[in-house]
């Protein structure tokens, strides 16, 4: 039987065609070579593995916050009269900054009645109805004859001894004298947080005595007047002021703690300058509100701590 013609022309066209792809796809591969030299891709050619725009760059992670990188230096300015001394501590990890004289000692004052309380509430089996009330005036309005009987029973000596080992204080030197102790600032962070951290006393009395520590009635300016009022709630402090006669000089501190950071500014200056605390108190608020202040210490004291 014979191919109809217009069956033959077609089965012609059609090897025609393959013999134009065979011959021609030689010379497509060869453009293609160049174009690929060149940088050159044809748009029809890209996949979803090439695309047509880099992808942008992953964000890089903040670094943890670390108290001991910040430059203690450049966060306070103080031009007033007289001696000063300033710690903060985070409580986290126990890294401490402050000033380049955060190791020098100022007599604590009635700061250190709130290691007396601590100590006594540790020391005392079942502290009686009487006791408790004295605690409480001794640390809300700084009774100091409290603080002489405390002392005497504790004994002056062992129980400041218990104190450096506890607290791990590296400037405070142990003696018999409450009311002629001298502290740092350093020491003074230190020593709040492990009150605070529950270190001397058990959970209860601790929770008790830092309830105490946040209703103070004589004595709360300083370091607590620089914060708004809902961190004041929160803030346990105990302040020290007294006069050195034989100096002729005024003394005036600040401790304060909450569950994320301590502070301490210590001040004295002479007698001369000003005969009570409004002077060291103004310093100490100063030094809290600056550092309050400053933006890499807000993962301190920004919304959400203490």
């Amino acid at each position: 039987m014979k191919t109809p013609v217009s069956r033959r022309r077609a089965l012609i066209a059609g090897s025609a065609g393959l013999v134009t792809l065979a011959v021609g796809a030689p010379l497509l591969l060869k453009q293609a070579a160049v174009n690929a030299n060149r940088g050159w891709v044809d748009p029809g050619q890209q996949t979803a593995d090439e695309p047509s725009s880099p992808k942008a760059s992953p964000t890089p992670a903040t670094p943890p916050f670390d108290l001991a990188t910040i430059d203690p230096t450049k966060l306070v300015t103080v031009t007033a009269e007289g001696w000063f001394s300033w710690a903060l501590m985070d409580r986290k990890n126990g890294a401490i900054i402050g000033s380049p004289n955060y190791n020098q000692t100022n007599r604590a004052c009635s700061m250190i009645k709130t290691w007396i309380a601590a100590d006594y509430l540790s020391q005392a089996k079942t502290p009686t109805k009487t006791r408790l009330d004295q605690i409480t005036i001794m640390i809300r309005d700084s009774d100091s004859l409290t603080a002489d009987d405390i002392m005497d029973e504790l004994g002056r000596l062992k129980s400041f001894n218990r104190m450096k080992a506890v607290c791990k204080t590296t400037d405070f030197t142990p003696g018999s004298s409450w009311s002629k102790a001298v502290i740092s600032a350093r020491d003074t962070c230190r020593l709040a947080d492990t009150v605070a951290a529950g270190r001397v006393a058990n959970a209860e009395w601790t929770n008790w005595l830092l309830d105490l520590m946040r209703n103070v009635r004589r004595g709360s300016w300083g370091v607590r007047a620089a914060f708004p009022p809902e961190v004041q709630a929160k803030m346990a402090i105990k302040n020290g002021w007294d006069t050195t006669s034989a100096k002729s000089e005024y003394h005036a501190n600040c401790l304060a703690v909450t569950d994320r950071w301590s502070m301490a500014v210590l001040t004295r200056y002479p007698l001369s300058v000003k005969a009570n605390e409004t002077h060291g108190a103004a310093i100490a608020e100063s030094i809290a509100k600056q550092l309050l202040e400053r933006p890499e210490l807000q993962p301190l004291f920004g919304k959400g701590t203490p």
